[in-house]
C-alpha cells in the first residue's frame, strides 16, 4: 500500500467556507499508472487521479516532481484534420475524437518530441 500526501485543492480558499479545511489529504491505495502529470491510485472504493504538481510526499518521503512546461501544438491526423495538443501544468489535452472517448490519443506524443 502506498499513501500520499497531497495539497488540498480548497486550501487557498478555506475563508469561503463555514467549515474548517485542512491544508494537506492523504490517501492510501495501490499506484495504478502514473503518466502526463497524473497519479491514478486506486483506494479501497475510487480511483483518485492526482496531479502531480501537487503531491508532497510519498509513503512519508518529500517528493518533487519536474512538471514539463506549458506548450500547445497543432498536429494533423492521419485523415488530414487538424488537432490542437496543449499541455497544461504537466496535463496533456487534444481536440481529437479519440482522446475525448478514450482520454489517450497518438497526437500526444508529437507533443513529447
Amino acid at each position: 500500500m502506498t499513501t500520499i500526501k497531497y495539497v488540498n485543492p480548497l486550501w487557498d480558499r478555506r475563508d469561503r467556507y463555514g467549515f474548517p479545511i485542512s491544508e494537506f489529504q492523504t490517501y492510501t491505495g495501490s499506484i495504478l499508472k502514473e503518466d502526463y502529470g497524473e497519479i491514478h491510485l486506486q483506494s479501497e472504493k475510487f480511483v483518485h487521479v492526482l496531479q502531480k504538481i501537487s503531491v508532497v510526499s510519498i509513503d512519508e518521503k518529500p517528493v518533487t516532481f519536474d512538471v514539463p512546461k506549458n506548450a500547445k501544438i497543432r498536429v494533423e491526423g492521419s485523415k488530414g484534420d487538424l488537432y490542437d495538443v496543449e499541455r497544461v501544468n504537466g496535463i496533456v489535452r487534444c481536440s481529437c475524437p479519440a482522446f475525448k472517448f478514450r482520454k489517450k490519443c497518438k497526437h500526444m506524443e508529437a507533443l513529447a518530441a
